[in-house]
């Protein structure tokens, strides 16, 4: 969390760039007491000091005695301060820390991970990744374990599939906890709507959604190209080859000269 931290008499004010928010004293000055301050909380009084305000989409964080609880205005939600950190992810979920571990809740109030992890970041598809003991995993909206916290990284390639590094090496796992790939690889990614490409010490191949092989590493470079089509790299030169593997475009063209070349494949 970047902290941008002004001291004005005894009043903290910590910034949250990831989040739309505004933040209000309750202490006496310029602006005056805000209105109703402490609707929906026990414990405090108007005057409290050292007590701010950050207002997120429906739910609002109040800082006391150190603590960090939330409530919202119509009473729904009364968290008492029990957070000893904060941060805004998105609009939607809030990481919340206890004695340096960390949960997530979103901003009805509701508990989404329970705050027992050394680091939680989020991915897409309201996805997150989180950390224990040095091992990453992945665990999802409704708080339930996608990736297990088994592996030394995880990224996330689509909302099902997932990269998993062990010892350097990356493989393939579905969102259903499936290894698809044995970690063997300097490196995966997303290949089009249903391919990855595999790179093996600097050359790279393709494998389905099964993790079977349909190229074996040995291209400099692979992208895509229109139908079942993909352009390659080796030695310099381009070419364009199919989804298998056979040449379509022989590998002796410039990376423009051959997009000329694949456009008379269709």
């Amino acid at each position: 969390m970047k902290k941008n931290l002004i001291l004005a008499i005894t009043l903290a004010v910590f910034a949250l760039p990831s989040l739309a928010y505004t933040t209000t004293s309750n202490t006496s000055g310029n602006g005056g007491p805000i209105n109703n301050p402490n609707a929906g909380v026990s414990g405090l009084e108007p005057g409290d000091e050292d007590t701010y305000y950050t207002h997120y989409k429906t739910i609002t964080g109040y800082k006391s005695n150190g603590k960090w609880g939330f409530y919202s205005k119509d009473g729904r939600i009364n968290l008492p301060p029990m957070f000893t950190e904060i941060e805004g992810l998105n609009y939607e979920y809030i990481k919340v820390a206890i004695n340096g571990q960390w949960g997530i809740i979103d901003t009805n109030g509701n508990q989404i991970i329970q705050p027992k992890y050394d680091d939680i970041s989020i991915m897409e598809h309201d996805l997150f990744k989180v950390k224990l003991n040095g091992k990453y995993g992945v665990i999802n909206k409704n708080g339930n374990v996608v990736v297990k916290v088994l592996y030394d990284d995880v990224d996330e390639l689509t909302s099902n599939y997932f990269s998993i590094e062990e010892n350097d090496r990356k493989g393939l796992i579905t969102a259903a906890g499936k290894v698809i790939i044995k970690p063997q690889y300097d490196d995966i990614e997303k290949l089009g709507s249903d391919l990855f490409k595999v790179e093996s010490y600097d050359r790279w191949g393709v494998v389905d959604l099964n993790g079977k092989v349909l190229i074996a590493p040995k291209y400099d470079k692979i992208e895509t190209a229109k139908g079942n089509y993909l352009k390659v790299k080796h030695n310099g030169k381009w070419g364009a080859v199919t989804t298998t593997g056979e040449e379509a475009v022989p590998i002796v063209y410039g990376p423009l000269q051959v997009n000329k070349y694949i456009k008379k494949l269709y």
